[in-house]
């Protein structure tokens, strides 16, 4: 009979677990929050178990040697301090935690290319994470790739098919009448009626939104139900079927395209997942933060700033393994 503690935890309550991590790298808890943490332990065997995991992870992660490669991602202000484990009155001495710590290193690395691979096979362009890039096509139209995308590309004949792999990309199509041309993504297609459009791989599915002219968008392709979004309007497809047409800013759209995203009234969870997509790294926002509402324009250069320019404005604490591992809690 399987052992239920080996069953994954729901991401709730290890989400709750990453965030009592956080609370306990800032100042000492307060009673009260001692109390609430208590509290929350005992309501459910499974989040003992989440805490103990997440304290295990952020021991053998402290336990990384600070070489020079990592001394230079870290923070340069005096202040700073040294990330430190719950546990690390009782875990062994650093140097047994090594070989495990960069054993998950490489693990994660391969899980990561392994996930990759499938893609890499079937692109003709692709753009690491935090890379942007603009391909020019053999027929003058050109896409803009944004981080961590990938498109593949059919021109025999009289098609013009670009298939987006994954990630999103914005389309300048070059006109020409005996050769539509159509983007294709996850069972989904867009073509051009006109000339700019965004198309952005997402849950299954895909949003497409229309900068200049208009696009016919079709889900399930080719011959599912289809709508025409016209200039300044997104569509999204996906399981659920094809979506309504609904009023967009083409120029927070583009945004990306010059180095910035532009956001309003937007949860935080939705801006820092966003803005994470750029970063070499991992960030999560827990708990009740992930709703706070956020307004602003942020650069995608330098995603570890504007992640810190969102905690500072908004008086958050986070935990970090130097910029690699960023949590945000209340």
């Amino acid at each position: 009979m399987p052992d239920p503690a080996d069953d994954p935890l729901p991401k709730s309550i290890t989400d709750e677990a990453a965030r009592w991590i956080a609370a306990a790298e800032g100042e000492a808890l307060s009673a009260e929050e001692r109390a609430a943490r208590d509290a929350w332990l005992a309501a459910d065997p499974r989040h003992s178990r989440a805490l103990a995991e997440m304290q295990d992870i952020w021991a053998h992660m402290a336990g990384v040697p600070e070489t020079l490669s990592l001394r230079a991602s870290l923070p340069t202000s005096p202040g700073r301090r040294t990330p430190r484990s719950v546990l690390r009155a009782v875990v062994p001495r650093p140097q047994r935690w090594i070989g495990p710590a960069l054993a998950a290193s490489v693990a994660l690395v391969l899980i990561s290319l392994a996930g990759d691979l499938p893609i890499r096979l079937q692109a003709d362009e692709m753009t690491a994470t935090g890379e942007r890039r603009i391909v020019k096509l053999p027929d003058g139209s050109i896409i803009h790739l944004d981080t961590d995308s990938a498109v593949a590309f059919d021109f025999a004949g009289n098609r013009r098919v670009v298939r987006l792999l994954g990630g999103e990309a914005a389309f300048i199509v070059a006109p020409d009448r005996n050769r539509p041309f159509t983007v294709e993504a996850n069972g989904g297609s867009a073509t051009a009626l006109g000339t700019r459009f965004l198309v952005h791989n997402e849950d299954g599915g895909a949003s497409v939104t229309v900068t200049e002219h208009s696009v016919r968008v079709a889900y399930p392709a080719p011959q599912g139900p289809s709508a025409v979004v016209a200039e300044g309007q997104s569509l999204t497809y996906g399981p659920g079927g094809l979506g309504q047409a609904v009023p967009a800013n083409a120029a927070d759209a583009m945004a990306w395209t010059e180095g910035v995203l532009v956001f309003k009234d937007a949860p935080l969870g939705k801006v820092v997942a966003e803005i994470g997509r750029y970063h070499r790294g991992y960030v999560r926002v827990l708990g009740e933060a992930q709703d706070l509402r956020v307004s602003g324009v942020f650069r995608i250069d330098d995603p570890v700033a504007a992640i810190g320019q969102l905690q500072r404005s908004l008086g958050l604490r986070s935990a970090r393994l130097t910029d690699r591992l960023i949590f945000i809690s209340g």
